[in-house]
């Protein structure tokens, strides 16, 4: 327990000494269910402390949220109670904590089961939730969630408020209007005519350029329907939801949305669902796969939701969550009247499709295809000459040619001595590979290269051959940043890789011939390049480019963007630019990646600390992947730099419209003739086609736009019945197969894990609480559990081979079951009795080969 829970007790200790057993019988009262019952039966001093240690295991109160507690306080009269924790609040420290520095993140070990035990009566759980909360799967131990709920809102006298403001084109904004709707920041005359014109066609795609206030626009809309239901029924709920395709962008969201006033604004946190928020709250901003979970398991009705917004809403392709959700909009299997149907707003910067199909149509058909997806027959863009002029003024462009730094790339004899070095080590390796053949036709290190390697990786571990696994392990740690040496410095790629197979090789906890072999052959030859490295260093021209556009553009308060394409250059060309001599004294550095990746990951407040550093310019550059490409606000900036890396026009709009300071520059770093700048030419050509098409809206025939997107969105309906219909037969099909005798393997090393008879599961989860499972394999703990809804998270589950099986958990309401691991699917592979081939699948979801069994609920 650390310092700020000891606080937070004390402080709770404090309050429950002050109260008399009268109250804290009554306290135990309202607490009702979140209670054992047993500790309902009086207001012993005892019982009430065992209350609430139950109602910090139910996730109900902890020292960044007690706002439970403090509604029961005041439920009870007790308000010196209620000023004790307000008191408690304002000396606790900032919700955005320091960074750590990297010898403490060194310093944050893992304990061992017996310890953590030891000393802690705590209980366990799985980890969960990827990048889009979805319940498939198991990930790593993550921070805190940053809490936020907005204040209780100001009441509106509705009847004073006349909805023509919003409705009538002709009509202008006055101050008083502004003040009747408690609006501070008057809307621009651009975003006027979107926010009317929204009203006017009901579903709609907002499509506005990047930084010009869709987020606004959409609050403002929020605040119109939540008026207007106001007004025809004073006692009806309003319920809005906001979704943003990444966790994050929703602290930012939420909080931008809470400032238009008088609405309940609530983010969806890690351990929250939103139909524990639905009472509530009138706005709840969060990731689609949780709106999905719930609609999925039937704790939310569509039908009570009155708006919801799909931020950046061209994310509307394949599985998306967001077309998920519209299938359970548009499908008549999933029940919902149309009259019930709420109102449905995209958000997007850009019409183009993600679909990689899609891609090759016209931008009009893409305009198509997105409306039909959101049940939308039209968008709403500027097409008042005037207000384009507007838009044009506000929101400026950067003024250079992007391309001046497209040049051939030049590097010096030593790097092509090294390059040479490593590929024969890469040559060496695969010459003992079986079937290394299929090799031979890919470029190393290129995605056919890799994408084959993993290919025949599966096929030896469905073998069960050891050797063979092992040589395409350190074959993909050689060559997955083969790439990175033409781009980042030599020794520092060299250097990681290096580590990464020292961690390799001591994952395991036994001595394997293949392995050492493998090890000392690797070691022997990138010492070496290291040690020539340090006597005649590399060049490489796109570094140098890099270096001269910062020392030119780095002066004042200038702040610039440096985009990459991995997480592993983030953190490199940030490391670079901290050390390079030329830049130490005059940029000041920092990184942004997301939550998820197995090179360099950042947390929630991670993300936030060094935001904040940017905002508040103790940084001037920042390093970042395209999670501030889309939807992420940060500061104005005066330059952006993609260096090697170019997605598809989505990105090329987005990332240029971050430079937004005036005479703003834009560039990309890369070598000419070379497949990113072919690409960032045919993403110039589909931009200039997007804006055509924006351009030309108020001359479109919406007759025939209307009839086309209502004719694809009648053929999409077919494909999505289809698609749950397949679902359905597939999981009868897996019902009717049965549960299957055999075993489960490591998929890395082949050791028997346990029977395949040991695993069970909840909802999504599947584990496996047998101790001899336990016992057998190592249980790496961190300090400090992280709760989650009724689970309790602790740490990994290792097998000896290093490879993570999956996590450590105890259901927190299921405390009979003991210590469990939730198992990850892509880590292991299934022996079936009577079958002479394993079976492996990427993600539970997958089987098709045997059922598991339901945890009986108690």
């Amino acid at each position: 327990m650390d310092e700020a829970d000891t606080t937070f007790r004390i402080v709770l200790i404090k309050i429950q000494h002050s109260l008399s057993n009268e109250d804290r019988h009554q306290l135990n009262f309202i607490f009702g269910k979140d209670i054992p019952r047993v500790l309902q039966a009086n207001g012993s001093l005892k019982n009430s402390l065992d209350a609430l240690e139950a109602l910090f295991d139910r996730l109900k109160i902890s020292r960044d949220n007690y706002e439970y507690l403090v509604k029961a306080l005041e439920a009870i009269q007790r308000h010196d109670c209620v000023q004790s924790l307000i008191d408690y609040a304002k000396f606790t420290r900032e919700i955005i904590p320091p960074l750590p520095t990297e010898q403490q993140q060194q310093n944050q070990v893992a304990t061992t089961i017996g310890s953590l035990i030891s000393k802690s009566q705590v209980v366990a759980s799985e980890i969960l939730a990827d990048l889009d909360d979805e319940d498939d799967g198991v990930c790593i131990l993550k921070r805190p969630s940053i809490r936020f709920s907005s204040p209780e809102p100001d009441p509106m006298d509705f009847d004073m408020i006349d909805l023509k403001i919003f409705e009538n084109p002709e009509y202008q904004w006055t101050d008083e209007d502004l003040n009747s709707l408690n609006v501070q920041k008057p809307p621009r005359s651009y975003q006027i005519e979107i926010i009317r014109d929204s009203i006017a066609n009901g579903n709609t795609v907002v499509c506005l350029r990047t930084g010009s206030g869709k987020t606004f626009i959409a609050s403002m809309l929020i605040k119109y329907y939540f008026i207007k239901k106001q007004k025809a029924n004073p006692d009806s709920k309003f319920l809005a939801i906001f979704f943003v395709p990444r966790k994050a962008i929703r602290l930012q969201q939420a909080k931008a949305i809470s400032e238009i006033g008088n609405l309940k604004v609530q983010l969806c946190e890690d351990d929250q669902t939103i139909d524990q928020l639905i009472e509530t709250n009138q706005v709840i901003v969060a990731t689609p796969q949780k709106f999905l979970n719930c609609l999925k398991k039937g704790t939310i009705d569509l039908s009570k939701v009155n708006l919801m917004i799909f931020d950046e809403c061209h994310n509307t392709s394949g599985g998306n969550p967001y077309c998920e959700i519209m299938k359970f909009y548009l499908c008549p299997s999933k029940n919902l009247d149309p009259n019930d149907r709420p109102t449905v707003i995209g958000l997007t910067a850009t019409v183009s499709a993600k679909d990689t199909v899609e891609k090759k149509e016209s931008i009009e058909k893409n305009l198509v295809s997105l409306c039909s997806k959101l049940a939308c027959k039209t968008i709403s863009t500027v097409c008042n000459p005037n207000n384009i002029e507007e838009i044009n003024q506000q929101i400026r462009r950067p003024t250079n040619d992007q391309f001046e730094f497209v040049l051939p790339v030049e590097y010096n004899p030593s790097f092509h001595e090294y390059l040479n070095m490593f590929k024969n080590l890469i040559e060496k390796i695969k010459s003992h590979l079986d079937s290394n053949d299929l090799l031979s036709e890919q470029e190393i290190g290129s995605s056919g290269f890799i994408g084959q390697l993993v290919l025949l990786q599966q096929t030896f571990e469905i073998k069960g051959d050891m050797n063979n696994i092992i040589i395409c392990e350190y074959l993909l740690l050689l060559t997955k940043k083969y790439s990175a040496l033409k781009d980042l410095p030599f020794d520092m790629v060299i250097n990681y890789i290096s580590q990464n197979i020292d961690e390799y090789y001591k994952g395991y906890q036994q001595s394997i011939p293949m392995n050492n072999v493998l090890y000392e052959c690797c070691k022997a030859e990138l010492n070496k390049i290291l040690e020539k490295h340090e006597e005649h260093p590399t060049t490489n021209s796109k570094l140098d480019n890099l270096v001269q556009l910062l020392k030119r553009h780095v002066t004042g308060s200038a702040k610039g963007l440096i985009l990459v394409k991995t997480t592993f250059y983030a953190k490199t060309i940030h490391d670079y630019l901290c050390k390079h001599p030329e830049l130490k004294d005059i940029v000041k550095s920092t990184w942004l990646v997301g939550q998820n990746s197995s090179d360099h990951s950042l947390t929630i407040h991670d993300q936030e600390a060094r935001l904040k550093q940017f905002r508040e310019d103790q940084c001037n550059v920042l390093v970042a992947t395209d999670i501030v490409q889309e939807g992420l606000d940060i500061p104005t900036c005066s330059y952006v730099i993609r260096y090697e890396f170019v997605s598809d026009e989505i990105g090329t709009i987005q990332s240029r419209g971050r430079a937004r300071a005036q005479n703003s520059s834009y560039y990309l770093i890369t070598e000419k003739d070379s497949n990113n700048h072919r690409r960032e030419q045919n993403n110039k050509i589909r931009e200039d086609n997007m804006e055509m098409a924006i351009k030309a809206w108020p001359t479109v025939d919406k007759g025939i736009f209307y009839r086309d997107v209502e004719n694809k969105t009648k053929t999409l309906i077919v494909e999505w019945e289809n698609a749950l219909k397949t679902e359905i037969q597939q999981k009868l099909a897996l019902r009717k197969i049965g549960k299957k005798t055999g075993f489960i393997r490591c998929r890395k090393c082949n050791r028997n894990l346990g029977a395949l008879e040991w695993l069970r599961k909840r909802n999504t989860t599947y584990f496996i609480n047998n101790p001899e499972f336990i016992d057998n394999n190592e249980c790496r703990l961190r300090s400090e559990p992280e709760r989650r809804l009724e689970i309790l998270s602790m740490g990994k589950v290792i097998c000896t081979c290093g490879s993570q099986l999956g996590g450590c958990q105890k259901f927190m309401d299921r405390q009979d079951l003991g210590l469990l691991c939730a198992l990850k699917c892509d880590q292991i592979k299934f022996e079936i009795e009577g079958q002479t081939a394993y079976i492996e699948f990427k993600q539970w979801s997958k089987n098709d080969r045997f059922d598991v069994e339901e945890l009986e609920e108690i």
